[in-house]
């Protein structure tokens, strides 16, 4: 089968022939139609984050057919048979049906990027008319958070990211009501400048977390999921006076609490109230998807490996 391939850490994946993977107890085959690709895919690549022993197939997550043609959406494939290749092995219960009205590229976007944005945000319990800020806007996980802070009851919604022209593209899609760019000065003085957040939603820690940590109103939530942005924050015990701050992980929360997250976001997206811009690109494209992964996408990456019918 084809598939993309990591042979040594730090190198950039490419398409090879290998044999198909076969099932073991308690998993299935799967033949897969798409693919996604992750921040975590770049991190396990350079040996630094969870990685299989070497070669192996990159991706976890996608959208491909049962051997009795079964559509279905899986997450967590087998350590080293990775879902960005024709054929993937998975973990029997990490395999959901999907309905056939929605499209592989938004089952892969709402599932992993989507249950880390509802599970924290439903446990930070926004309140009616409280002010949600998201700290990395632009990204998949951050574009469905946006759109669920206003499911969840948010009064006012406030997006935050580095890059300016996607920041803008979320003002002028309605998903943010104001928006700040960080990285171009004080994020400080940024962030204070439309402040008085009741949650924050952090994609990315490190000192945008810091500054919007100092914004929170009494009584804030924030809730991290991401490191993007640097692994620890410094902070007095003055700044963290009636605030609280939550590291939130959610591919180790339970199997269950997962998929009924997942047939939630499913829901709102077939009623119309939720949509993840996407970037698709063929298996022969697969380095220039992970160029595009190690900058800024402004979207979910998806991987074509064979056409949805």
């Amino acid at each position: 089968m084809r598939a993309a391939v990591i042979r040594e850490y730090g190198a950039v994946p490419a398409v090879e022939i290998i044999a198909e993977p076969q099932e073991q107890d308690g998993t299935s085959r799967i033949r897969v139609i798409a693919a996604g690709l992750q921040p975590t895919d770049i991190m396990r690549s350079t040996g630094a984050y969870n990685p299989p022993a070497l070669p192996y197939v990159i991706g976890g997550e996608g959208v491909g057919q049962t051997e009795d043609g079964t559509r279905v959406y899986f997450g967590h494939s087998i350590p080293g048979f990775g879902a960005i290749g024709e054929m993937t092995v998975v973990s029997d219960e990490e395999i959901w049906p999907i309905p056939d009205d929605v499209t592989a590229d938004q089952a892969i976007a709402l599932a992993i990027a989507g249950t880390g944005a509802l599970i924290p945000l439903q446990e930070a319990n926004i309140q009616p008319a409280e002010a949600v800020l998201v700290l990395g806007a632009t990204g998949p996980l951050g574009q469905i958070a946006l759109q669920l802070a206003r499911i969840l009851g948010a009064g006012r919604v406030i997006a935050a990211a580095r890059s300016a022209q996607p920041l803008a593209s979320l003002a002028q899609r309605g998903l943010a009501d104001e928006i700040v760019q960080l990285g171009k000065g004080d994020d400080n003085a940024a962030l204070q400048s439309l402040g008085g957040y009741d949650v924050v939603l952090d994609c990315v820690f490190g000192p945008p977390a810091e500054a919007a940590l100092r914004a929170l109103s009494p009584g804030g939530r924030m809730m991290s999921i991401g490191v993007g942005a640097g692994m620890h924050v410094t902070l007095s015990l003055g700044e963290l006076v009636q605030k609280s701050i939550h590291g939130v992980g959610t591919g180790q929360r339970p199997v269950e609490e997962r998929r009924a997250a997942f047939d939630k976001l499913i829901g709102w997206h077939r009623d119309g109230r939720l949509t993840v811009t996407i970037q698709r690109f063929t298996l022969d494209a697969i380095a220039d998807a992970w160029q595009l992964q190690r900058r800024s996408p402004g979207g979910k990456i998806v991987i074509s490996i064979m056409d949805d019918d």
